[in-house]
């Protein structure tokens, strides 16, 4: 529980940056949350890494303001926050996080201003998207071919980043969030990643090896996994990210979705006035326009359904994968990334990634 005095850390305005909500919610520990406000101080609502993300969706950027999210979030299925009396009893608070399956609970007064905000462990009751386990797939197996000489003996994923192998530092990372298995697919010198990670004892974990004799694509490793759980992350070796897993894996939970594709922006601007003309005539020009895509980052987490249906052997990507689900009409999500993430596939990415990370 948070005391009234401290609620200064959660708080935001309609007119802060989404970019100051992050870095609230990410700053707020358990309760995982910001509270938006409006210009005379009156509370307006609760905003978490889930309203966000579903801003981001909706186009929304880092720049625009918190007022944004709010819009979106009018629009979804809970608009406003589930709250409780500043007089209500341990028991009713307790009642309300299991039948609203909540991760935090806004304490309010007689006038609906919130005093405190509680956490799902202050009444013991987790909701069930999230502090779970997970397997995960890190696919090392290809050449760098972009990266040589710097890979000529070297796996890509082996790469230092300012001393520490690159795929080391997603493991570790993938470890903090819940992964109880880790399954590595090799192609490129294997010997190289083998003797570094060996059984997984000494990171905590048990790592076990798929190996392509050839080449099967970013999917086609998962048809080599002896066993198959409900919640598989897979993860390309060479990304470096500051995806927060667990909340991924929440919305993957939360969507029901055979397949979660986690998302990131990626922005460019026309060099040149972009002309609009009709029967030739010109109907309006455009200087140096900007336009953003959501990509595609290289990170999945899969259902246990999804291997029903994937190919028993052969090469396929990812890709691949998604769309042999959506036509069998198995829902597939996205999960858009506001966090660094970087794909190391050029001398230029090697060099930002000792920087960012």
């Amino acid at each position: 529980m948070k005391d009234s005095d401290q609620l200064a850390h959660l708080r935001v305005t309609l007119d802060s940056k989404i970019s100051d909500v992050i870095a609230r919610i990410q700053a707020s520990g358990p309760v995982a949350c910001a509270l938006l406000y409006d210009a005379t101080g009156r509370f307006i609502n609760v905003i978490t890494d889930g309203d966000v993300r579903r801003a981001f969706l909706e186009g929304c950027k880092l720049d625009d303001s918190a007022g944004a999210i709010n819009e979106v979030k009018t629009k979804t299925t809970r608009p406003k926050p589930i709250t409780a009396s500043i007089r209500s009893t341990a028991a009713e608070r307790k009642e309300l996080f299991r039948e609203y399956n909540l991760r935090q609970l806004i304490v309010v007064d007689d006038k609906g201003a919130p005093v405190s905000v509680v956490d799902h462990y202050a009444v013991d009751h987790s909701p069930s998207y999230i502090n779970r386990n997970f397997t995960a797939v890190m696919m090392a197996g290809g050449f760098g071919t972009r990266l040589r000489p710097l890979t000529e003996d070297t796996p890509k994923p082996m790469l230092q980043i300012n001393g520490r192998p690159m795929l080391e530092i997603s493991i570790e990372k993938l470890i903090s969030h819940g992964a109880n298995r880790i399954f590595i697919a090799t192609h490129y010198l294997p010997e190289k990643i083998t003797s570094h990670f060996g059984n997984g004892e000494r990171f905590g974990v048990e790592i076990q090896y798929v190996h392509e004799e050839v080449p099967l694509g970013t999917g086609g490793a998962l048809s080599l996994l002896p066993s198959r759980d409900e919640n598989t992350l897979v993860f390309n070796g060479d990304i470096l990210t500051n995806l927060d897993i667990g909340m991924f894996l929440a919305y993957h939970l939360k969507s029901g979705s055979a397949m979660t594709i986690a998302a990131t922006q990626y922005s460019f601007q026309v060099p040149f006035g972009v002309i609009s003309e009709q029967n030739s005539l010109v109907t309006h020009i455009e200087e140096k326009p900007s336009f953003s895509f959501l990509v595609n980052s290289g990170i999945y987490f899969l259902s246990k359904s999804v291997f029903d249906v994937l190919p028993q052997s052969g090469q396929y990507n990812m890709t691949d994968v998604a769309h042999s689900l959506i036509k069998r009409s198995m829902p597939v999500s996205c999960f858009p990334i506001f966090e660094h993430w970087l794909d190391v596939g050029r001398p230029s990415d090697y060099d930002l990634a000792a920087k960012l990370f």
